[in-house]
C-alpha cells in the first residue's frame, strides 16, 4: 500500500456550485464524484457512501458492497449515481476506501451537504486531502513528502508521476553537501511513478537536518522516516550496556539516555516537583547513540528531566528508565533504592516448585481489595498498597476478609492488575481505573501510595505489601503492559527517538492492534532491550514471583524468549503467563500467541477455548456453553481439561501446548462479565440456588483440569459487577469486593477452598508432562452433556490409585459406568469439595451424578 500524499497547495477556482441555488438534500439526488490519486494506483479503491442522519443507528449505506468507479476523465476516476429516499436524511457521508476496508484514504468521515435546486451534486476528491472540492481544482506540482529510508537513500513522494533516468540526479538537490547519484521508481516494475528512491553519494549525519529541492516540484524538509527502523540503524545504534537511566552512588549519580537522532541533550534538575529549572547540564554523546552526564555528590532525591533536541524540535521528557517520579509522573527522581527497603526486607520468596501446574493464580486489583465498607480497613489504607499488609482482618460476621480470605482460600500466587505508574488517574485525587495505560514503566503507581508526593513512599509501600504477602506464603505476579502506552505522542521514548518505538502501517500511521492507538515494536532491538531490562528490574528489586503479559500476542517471539531467559538467571521458578491472542501487524510467524506457544517453552497463555467452551462467548452476554446447556461445546472443554496438549484426534485444540503448564485455565477474569453476571444474563432463571449450582459446576472444571488454574478476585463468592462487562473505569461501587458475600455465598466459597485443597494434595491433577497426561488421563463414555475422565494415580505419582472426575451439565441426574467394580470414595459432589470422604460407593461399578454438579471419586 502506498504512503499517503500530502497535497498542500490547491488553487481553487471556486467553491460554490454553478450559479444554481444551494439547497439541502431533496428526496432524489444525483451525485457525481471525481477522484484523483497522483500515483495512478486506483486498483481496489472505491466509495462508501451513506445516507446520513442525526441518529447514527439510522444511517443507511447506498450500497452494502461499496460504490465502484465506472469511468475515467482528465482528473482521474469518476462515477455518477442516483440516490433515492433522502427525505428522512440530512446529507450524504462519503469515505474513499481500499477494497473492503483494507484502508481509508483519510481517516475522517466527510459529508456532502449542499445540492443544487435539481438535487445534483458534483465533487472532486484528491488523495490525502480532506477538502471536498465543488469545482475541479488546479494543483501545483510539489514534493509531497521526503524521508530517509537508509543512511544513503531518500524516498520522495510527488503529486504527479515522474519518469526518472538511472544514473542521474534528475534535478533533485540535497542540502548539506550531499549529491543524488541515481534515482528509480519505488516499484521497480513501473517506469514512472510518483514515489521515487534517490541514492546519495554518502551517508547522512543523524545530527543534521536536510532539505530536498527540484526546479519543478519545489522543496521540502527530509524526515527521518523509516531510517530509524532500518537494519543498518539497528546495527549501528543498538546499545548493550546495563546502565541506562540513573545509576546512583553515594558520591555520584551517572545518567545515560539512548537518543541516537538527537543533536543535543541536556540534563535538567529542579529543587521541587513544580519549580522552574534549577540547573542545566549539557550531556556528552557517546557509544551507540547514548548521551551521558555524571553529577558528583550524593543526589538521592534529585528531581530531573532531559531536554532533547531532535530534528528541529525540543522535547522535555522523563527518563524512560527512571525508578521513581513526582506526583502524576511529571518528573523523574533519583532514588537510593536501598533506602526504600522496609525493615527485614529479604530477597527470598515463599517456596514454590517452579512447576507452573503447581500454581493457583488469583487476580486482584489493588483498590478492589479494600474500598468496600464491608471490610474494616483503616481509611488511610483503603485503595492503597498497604491494604495488602492487613492479613488478619475479619468482617462483621467473623468471616475472613482481604488478604486473610485470599490466603485462607489456598492460592499460591496473587496477580495484581497494573501497579506501575499509569496515566488515567490523578494521583492527588485518586479514582478507579484498571491502569492499562502505562506512563512510567519502572515506577510504582502513586495513587496506591499514602503519599504520592513522596517519591520513596510508593516504592517502600509496595515492597511492604509484597513482604507481607510473602509472609503469608503468597507469591506476587505483576501485570505488565509493554504492548502499548497511554499516549504515543507524549511518551518519553517517542519524543526522544521519534518514529522508533511504535509500529506503523504502509501509510506511516501508527497501528492499533491493541485497540489503544499504538503498538510497541518489540522486534526492534532497543524496544526489546527496554522490555527485558524492565522485567529484570521489577523481578530483582521487588522480588516478584511472576509476570502476566497483557496482549502478549503483540510481542515477538524472540523478545519473550529473552524475557524468559533473563528471568531464569534471576530465579527459574518465576512464572510467565500472557494473553496469547492472535493479533498485530507483525508477521504471524513471530507473534507470541497461542498458535506459536510451542516456540515459547516456560511461558503460558490464557486458554479462551476452555473459557468459552464452559460458559459461552464472552462477547455475547446471552451465549451459553457446555456448563449452561450446550453439549456441542463439550470438545472445547475437553481440550482444556488436558491442558490443550496434542491428545487425540477426537479432541481438536484451538492451539496446542508443549505441556499442560502452558495452559492457563479459567472461566472468569477482570475482562468481560463475571461468571455470576454471565449466568444471570444467559440463563432463564432467577433462582439464586440454581445459579450457585451452575457457578460451582462451571468453576470446578478449570480448577480440576490439567494446567494452571486461574481465579478472578471474588469469583469464589459469586462476585457481581451488576452486568458491567468492561468496568475499567466504572468506579468503586461496581468494582470493589463486597466482603459480606463471603458469608452470603459461603457454600460456594468453601467449595472453591475444598477444590484447591484437593488439587494441592494430589499431584494427579497437576501433571506438567504431556506424555504422562496423554497416557494416564482417559475420557470415559458419557452422555453429551457430561464430561467424565479417569486419572491413573499410580502413574501420576498420586497416593490414590485411580481418580474419577465427572462434570454433569445436564438438568437430570445421570449414571456413569466406572472402570471397575469396587469401593469408591466420593470427595467432591455438587455442594461439598475437599479431601475428606463425603460418602462411599460400596462394591459399585456405577456412579449416579446429580444434575448440574461435579463429582470426584477415588479408589485406593
Amino acid at each position: 500500500m502506498k504512503k499517503k500524499l500530502s497535497v498542500a497547495l490547491f488553487a481553487v477556482i471556486a467553491l460554490i456550485f454553478n450559479a444554481l441555488p444551494v439547497v439541502a438534500a431533496p428526496d432524489n439526488v444525483t451525485l457525481t464524484v471525481h477522484y484523483q490519486r497522483p500515483g495512478g494506483d486506483y486498483n481496489g479503491w472505491n466509495l462508501w457512501i451513506w445516507k446520513n442522519s442525526d441518529n447514527n443507528s439510522l444511517d443507511t449505506p447506498v450500497s452494502q458492497t461499496g460504490v465502484q468507479f465506472t469511468g475515467n476523465d482528465d482528473f482521474g476516476k469518476v462515477v455518477t449515481i442516483k440516490i433515492d429516499g433522502m427525505k428522512s436524511f440530512k446529507d450524504l457521508g462519503i469515505i474513499v476506501r481500499l477494497n473492503d476496508w483494507a484502508a481509508k484514504d483519510i481517516n475522517d468521515d466527510r459529508f456532502i451537504t449542499e445540492f443544487d435546486a435539481n438535487g445534483n451534486a458534483e465533487v472532486w476528491l484528491v488523495q490525502n486531502e480532506k477538502t471536498i472540492f465543488t469545482k475541479k481544482p488546479t494543483i501545483e506540482l510539489k514534493i509531497a513528502s521526503a524521508s530517509f529510508e537508509a543512511l544513503n537513500e531518500v524516498k520522495v513522494e510527488l503529486n504527479k508521476r515522474f519518469k526518472p533516468l538511472t544514473g542521474s540526479s534528475n534535478g533533485f538537490v540535497i542540502s548539506g553537501g550531499l549529491s543524488v547519484i541515481s534515482a528509480r521508481t519505488e516499484n521497480p516494475n513501473l517506469p514512472e511513478d510518483n514515489e521515487l528512491i534517490l541514492t546519495l553519494n554518502a551517508s547522512i549525519s543523524l545530527t543534521e537536518r536536510y532539505e530536498i529541492s527540484h526546479p519543478t516540484y519545489g522543496k521540502a524538509d527530509i524526515a527521518l522516516g523509516n531510517l530509524v527502523t532500518s537494519p543498518e540503524f539497528e546495527k549501528k545504534f543498538t546499545y548493550t550496556g546495563n546502565d541506562l537511566g540513573p545509576t546512583y552512588k553515594a558520591d555520584s549519580t551517572a545518567f545515560r539516555v539512548w537518543a541516537p537522532t538527537a543533536t543535543k541533550v541536556e540534563l535538567l534538575t529542579y529543587s521541587s516537583a513544580t519549580s522552574d529549572v534549577k540547573s542545566r547540564y549539557s550531556m556528552k554523546s557517546e557509544a551507540q547513540g547514548t548521551w551521558t552526564y555524571t553529577l558528583a555528590g550524593n543526589h538521592d532525591g534529585l528531581i530531573y528531566t532531559y531536554n532533547v533536541e531532535v530534528y528541529g524540535a525540543t522535547n522535555e521528557v522523563v527518563d524512560p528508565y527512571v525508578k521513581s517520579a513526582t506526583a502524576n509522573g511529571k518528573r523523574g527522581v533519583v532514588v537510593n533504592l536501598n533506602s526504600t527497603n522496609p525493615k527485614n526486607w529479604e530477597r527470598n520468596k515463599p517456596k514454590f516448585s517452579g512447576n507452573p501446574t503447581d500454581a493457583v493464580i488469583y487476580e486482584l486489583h489493588v483498590r478492589d481489595l479494600s474500598m468496600d465498607k464491608s471490610a474494616p480497613f483503616p481509611n488511610a489504607v483503603r485503595g492503597k498498597f498497604l491494604g495488602l499488609t492487613y492479613s488478619n482482618l475479619k468482617g462483621s460476621a467473623g468471616q475472613p476478609v482481604g488478604v486473610n480470605a485470599i490466603k485462607d482460600l489456598g492460592i499460591t500466587h496473587l496477580q495484581l492488575l497494573p501497579i506501575y505508574d499509569f496515566a488515567s488517574v490523578n494521583e492527588l485525587k485518586p479514582t478507579f481505573n484498571w491502569g492499562y495505560d502505562p506512563l512510567n514503566y519502572n515506577v510504582p503507581e502513586g495513587s496506591y501510595s499514602g503519599d504520592p508526593t513522596n517519591p520513596k513512599a510508593r516504592i517502600t509501600e509496595l515492597k511492604q505489601a509484597i513482604q507481607s504477602l510473602h509472609s503469608q506464603g503468597i507469591r506476587v505476579i505483576m501485570d505488565v503492559v509493554y504492548n502499548h502506552v497511554y499516549d504515543a505522542s507524549s511518551f518519553s521514548q517517542s519524543k526522544i527517538v521519534p518514529g522508533y518505538w511504535f509500529r506503523t502501517d504502509g501509510d506511516g500511521k501508527l497501528t492499533s492492534a491493541s485497540g489503544c492507538g499504538n503498538d510497541s515494536a518489540s522486534e526492534r532491538s532497543m524496544v526489546r532491550k527496554f522490555i527485558v531490562d524492565s522485567v529484570k528490574y521489577w523481578a530483582s528489586e521487588y522480588n516478584l514471583g511472576g509476570f502476566r503479559f497483557d496482549l502478549m500476542g503483540l510481542h515477538d517471539i524472540e523478545t519473550m524468549r529473552q524475557v524468559r531467559a533473563a528471568l531464569d538467571e534471576i530465579d527459574p521458578t518465576i512464572i510467565v503467563i500472557g494473553e496469547g491472542w492472535n493479533m498485530g501487524t507483525h508477521p504471524s510467524e513471530i507473534r507470541s500467541n497461542q498458535r506459536n506457544i510451542t516456540q515459547l517453552p516456560g511461558i503460558s497463555v490464557f486458554n479462551d477455548q476452555i473459557r468459552d467452551g464452559i460458559k459461552g462467548s464472552v462477547f455475547n452476554a446471552t451465549d451459553k456453553g457446555f456448563a449452561t446447556g450446550i453439549p456441542s461445546k463439550r470438545s472445547n472443554v475437553m481440550a482444556g481439561v488436558v491442558g490443550n496438549i496434542d491428545y487425540s484426534s477426537s479432541i481438536a485444540p484451538a492451539f496446542t501446548t508443549l505441556s499442560p503448564g502452558q495452559s492457563v485455565n479459567y472461566v472468569e477474569a477482570h475482562d468481560n462479565n463475571t461468571l455470576q453476571d454471565k449466568l444471570r444474563l444467559s440463563l432463564n432463571t432467577k433462582s439464586e440456588a440454581l445459579i450457585a449450582a451452575y457457578h460451582r459446576l462451571a468453576s470446578s472444571i478449570p480448577l480440576l483440569a490439567q494446567g494452571i488454574p486461574f481465579i478472578h478476585a471474588g469469583q469464589e463468592f459469586q462476585r457481581s459487577k451488576g452486568g458491567d462487562s468492561n468496568s475499567y473505569q466504572s468506579g468503586d461501587e461496581v468494582n470493589a469486593l463486597k466482603w459480606n458475600l463471603v458469608t452470603k455465598n459461603a457454600d460456594t466459597r468453601n467449595y472453591f477452598k475444598g477444590l484447591l485443597k484437593l488439587r494441592a494434595a494430589h499431584p494427579a491433577f497437576r501433571s506438567n508432562d504431556a506424555i504422562a497426561v496423554k497416557s494416564n488421563l482417559r475420557f470415559l463414555k458419557s452422555p453429551g452433556d457430561v464430561i467424565a475422565y479417569s486419572l491413573n494415580g499410580d502413574k501420576l505419582g498420586d497416593s490414590w490409585k485411580t481418580i474419577i472426575v465427572i462434570h454433569n451439565a445436564g438438568t437430570k441426574s445421570t449414571s456413569i459406568t466406572l472402570p471397575s467394580k469396587a469401593d469408591w470414595n466420593v470427595v467432591v459432589d455438587g455442594k461439598k469439595a475437599g479431601t475428606s470422604i463425603i460418602k462411599s460407593l460400596i462394591n459399585s461399578s456405577t456412579a449416579q451424578i446429580p444434575a448440574l454438579s461435579t463429582m470426584v471419586l477415588y479408589l485406593n
